[in-house]
């Protein structure tokens, strides 16, 4: 069978699975609300399908008229009907995607971290080398709360089994009768779907978010991450070389109740609340490990003795313990591994009590040792096989997770330390607030150095104050170990003051002291703007020119992390003056790390959506500039990118796989660049002309006096704060000062849900159309075919384009946008057709045509999408004019239906 009869294939299958599931939902619906309303759908799906596949506009004319007319009560059910359809069209999408992952061409990237270690030896890299580069490399995708993914885990739970079902369903072996049963199962799972209210009734809590997304990491940590270490120890074991045991170069971060920029609902006791979460779920996870583990060691000295130190050790625990060994010591007599298993599993129960027991474990190192002790004595007595099953799963999880389950970064904004500590100089009537950037870091650099408390230890903090989360994170290390939180990042970092501010905090309550040689905590400048991505070298250049902050770096162990951040860039200079800003931040911060000696690890910042960042990590790996990875990359995994990529066991297999693989192939054969120096720098300048113009595009029409006006007309973010999707206000301070004062999310959630996507593509045209006017068309043609990070830049805007759809756009614009601002949508559209054409001269064609079933799919969605855009308008235009009306709290959840229902059927909303 040729690739392209196996695509074809794959995706009858898939359209096959829809079918079916869209079936079971009419049933449903009939069963469970009449065949009136069945009906009432049935017409909106054929009105909406005959405008898009007919290009019928008498059909579109009615839909709109017919959804218009509808009823409050009647708008909520066609809405939840179309939104449940997108539910469940994604979990038969995720499904088949494991497949289409796994049978993808060897050229385009998709392929197991096996045949990446084959490729890179047969470029010329040894063994040795690979192996070193793998034990000492580190992929960590770091979990964020987000305002548009706050499912309830009542939902996620049976579109979790239905996703399950449906890969059993679609078995060779499975017969016909066990089709039947699945398919009433499914039937069963999709009435309880619709009878469960699928929106919060309140504005969820930190805690809420954390339950939810944390959910997806042990989901991960329990069925994805495991078979991936266990694959690249396999593979690295088949080449002759064997990784130390707890090997583990993949962990995972969150942000979920430490992020406190902007969100005054993030205290310290918040921040204490979801790690005591993590650490309940780590035990927890452990735990379950632990015991399975016990079921498979069942080897009985009769049969194999164990080793002296195993047995000395039962047996001295078995007076510590003899609950445990008078509850298992006869059942398991002679069974030394199963004894000690039982020792250990009491003691992570004690673990995770509150306070811990008196056997507990005091760390995570303390239980590592314990299974070490098991390895041992398998290694000496005939196990040495058995003890790379199992037993090796635990102790990389061990490693992963700890007691912790997930390292938790700590985020505010740069201006909050310098209010903190301005309080703090005043209580030594000393200035603070009238100096200079440049007279407060060197007060700063000398204070680093010292040891005079700066606060009185009767002195109250408010816990909403900058320090008492210093203290917090201090308690939580001492408590949970330091692999609970390591980085506390810096946002709208401008100078070397905002890193030494975080500095003398720190070192206030105890985290840092260089005198003593102890630094515990790492602190990570974010460049954000423009501006800031521009003097990114210079800053930190100085950073590391700053003596007492250089020995707090070498004590870090000559480590420094910078994040670069994709949202707020891009809302400050558009995609293409973001995307090259940051390339080019990137070389410069490879290269003043070797100028300084220091191992620069770079976070990015990247949101579920092309305008933030967004797009396949294994790309955006690859793209990076040459020389500057080096086994280590930390992106934020965002929204609705997190249930996608890690909401199947599968998926989120083969999604670390891909990126890990990336991770190991950009160290090794992207050290140099892929063409000559020459090259290279004609094709720099191009780049600066192309983003030059692009940046003039995009400030030219969202600095217009009307433009404030036009976008919170014309889109639903107004109304975001109102809807109960996140913890976090919509306005950083709750400003209301045009979009500066926006959070690059909702600024991204409001284009998207309107399918303008500004953010996605606005000015890359009219940067094309200059560089090909200037006599660069056939370097532009070279630069998309051979630069991996242009190359990426075009999918992305491929994409997001394809997403675009300004017929549903006017629709926003003729209903909500008053007459004087409706220019500026003229605008949006000429350079939306300007992108597209200049596009097109760079690959052959229209957007993704040469993804012809990716574009069917999308066409399809179109028809589900078109409804839930045309009723969104007719809501908000209801709700404008009759603000807190009767129906204000029906209307409000109505609209909330549309949102939750757009953004599952684009699969990405911010």
């Amino acid at each position: 069978m040729t690739l392209l009869d196996d695509a074809t294939r794959r995706d009858r299958a898939l359209r096959d699975d829809i079918r079916r599931l869209g079936s079971q939902l009419g049933d449903t619906l009939r069963r469970q609300e009449g065949q009136e309303l069945l009906d009432l759908v049935e017409q909106v799906r054929q009105l909406s399908k005959s405008f898009r596949r007919d290009d019928d506009r008498a059909a579109a004319a009615a839909l709109a008229q017919l959804l218009s007319e509808i009823g409050l009560g009647d708008a909520i059910r066609v809405t939840r009907a179309f939104t449940t359809f997108f539910y469940l069209a994604n979990v038969a999408e995720q499904v088949h995607r494991i497949e289409e992952l796994n049978a993808g061409p060897r050229a385009t990237g998709g392929r197991r971290f096996g045949a990446t270690v084959d490729r890179m030896i047969g470029r010329g890299a040894t063994i040795d080398e690979i192996a070193d580069l793998v034990e000492r490399a580190e992929l960590r995708p770091v979990v964020t709360a987000h305002p548009t993914e706050a499912s309830r885990r009542s939902v996620l739970d049976k579109l979790a089994e239905v996703a399950v079902l449906l890969g059993r369903r679609n078995e060779d072996s499975v017969a016909e009768h066990e089709q039947d049963r699945i398919d009433r199962r499914v039937q069963v799972l999709i009435d309880l779907l619709w009878q469960t209210d699928e929106i919060r009734r309140e504005k969820p809590k930190p805690v809420d978010e954390a339950r939810s997304i944390l959910w997806y990491v042990e989901q991960a940590l329990q069925r994805g991450l495991p078979e991936v270490l266990d694959d690249v120890h396999g593979t690295m074991a088949a080449n002759g070389h064997h990784l130390p045991a707890e090997t583990t170069p993949i962990r995972f971060g969150s942000w979920v109740g430490g992020d406190r920029d902007g969100n005054p609902f993030v205290t310290p006791e918040v921040t204490r609340e979801v790690v005591d979460l993590q650490r309940e779920l780590a035990i927890r996870l452990l735990r379950n490990e632990i015991q399975l583990l016990a079921r498979e060691l069942s080897m009985s000295t009769l049969v194999r003795a164990a080793s002296d130190e195993l047995e000395a050790w039962v047996d001295e625990r078995s007076h510590e313990y003899e609950d445990v060994f008078a509850r298992i010591g006869r059942v398991n007599e002679g069974e030394p591994y199963r004894l000690a298993l039982g020792v250990v599993e009491q003691r992570l129960t004690e673990t995770a009590q509150s306070p811990p027991g008196a056997r507990a474990y005091a760390e995570p190192s303390q239980l590592a040792d314990d299974l070490a002790r098991l390895d041992r004595s398998l290694g000496d007595h005939g196990g040495a096989l058995i003890a790379t099953g199992r037993l090796a799963r635990v102790r990389r999880l061990v490693s992963a997770a700890g007691f912790h389950l997930a390292t938790l970064d700590v985020r505010e904004h740069a201006r909050r330390h310098h209010e903190a500590l301005a309080r703090l100089f005043a209580l030594h009537d000393e200035p603070y607030e009238d100096l200079d950037r440049d007279a407060r870091a060197k007060l700063l650099a000398d204070e680093l150095q010292g040891r005079r408390p700066l606060a009185p230890v009767s002195t109250d903090v408010e816990q909403t104050d900058a320090l008492a989360v210093f203290h917090e994170i201090k308690h939580l290390i001492d408590r949970t170990g330091p692999g609970v939180i390591e980085s506390y990042i810096v946002s709208m970092t401008t100078d070397v003051d905002d890193l030494l501010a975080v500095a003398v905090l720190a070192r206030e309550a105890g985290l840092i002291d260089l005198r003593a040689g102890v630094a515990r905590l790492g602190i990570v400048p974010l460049f954000e703007t423009i501006g800031d991505l521009r003097t990114i070298e210079q800053t930190m250049d100085r950073l590391l020119s700053c003596a007492p902050y250089r020995e707090l770096v070498r004590l870090r162990g000559d480590r420094q992390e910078v994040m670069v951040g994709y949202s707020d860039s891009n809302k400050d200079g558009g995609i293409t003056t973001s995307q090259w800003e940051i390339h080019k931040a990137l070389r410069a911060l490879r290269d003043i790390g070797a100028r300084y000696g220091v191992q620069l690890r770079v976070f990015h910042g990247r949101g579920g959506t092309i305008g933030r960042g967004g797009g396949p990590t294994n790309e955006s790996i690859l793209g990076q500039p040459a020389g500057l990875l080096d086994g280590e990359v930390k992106s934020t995994e965002q929204g609705e990118v997190i249930a996608d990529k890690f909401g199947l066991p599968e998926l989120a297999n083969r999604n670390l796989d891909l990126a890990f693989s990336a991770l190991i192939e950009g160290s090794l054969s992207h050290r140099r660049p892929l063409v000559d120096a020459t090259t290279l720098a004609r094709w720099d300048e191009v780049m600066e002309l192309v983003s030059g113009s692009a940046f003039e595009a995009y400030r030219a029409l969202v600095t217009q006096e009307d433009f404030v006006a036009y976008f919170r007309s014309s889109t639903p973010v107004e109304e975001l704060g109102a809807l109960n999707i996140g913890s976090r206000p919509a306005r950083r301070g709750g400003s209301d000062a045009g979009i500066e004062g926006l959070r690059a999310i909702p600024w991204v959630f409001g284009w998207t849900q309107s399918r303008q996507i500004v953010p996605g593509w606005f000015g890359v045209g009219s940067g094309l159309a200059a560089g090909r006017e200037a006599g660069h068309g056939d370097s532009l043609v070279a630069m998309a075919a051979q630069w991996p990070f242009f190359r990426t830049f075009v999918s992305n805007i491929e994409m997001t384009l394809a997403k675009t759809d300004l017929e549903i756009a006017s629709h926003y614009v003729d209903r909500l946008v008053a007459e004087e601002h409706r220019h500026l949508f003229d605008q949006i559209s000429a350079e939306y057709e300007r992108t597209v054409a200049e596009l097109g001269r760079l690959t052959g064609g229209r957007p993704l045509a040469n993804l012809p079933v990716l574009q069917r799919t999308l066409a399809v969605r179109d028809r589900y999408l078109d409804p839930l855009n045309v009723l969104q308008v007719e809501l908000l235009a209801r709700s404008r004019a009759d603000g807190d009306g009767d129906q204000a709290e029906s209307r409000r959840r109505a609209l909330l239906l549309t949102v939750n229902g757009v953004a599952a059927g684009l699969r990405n909303t911010g």
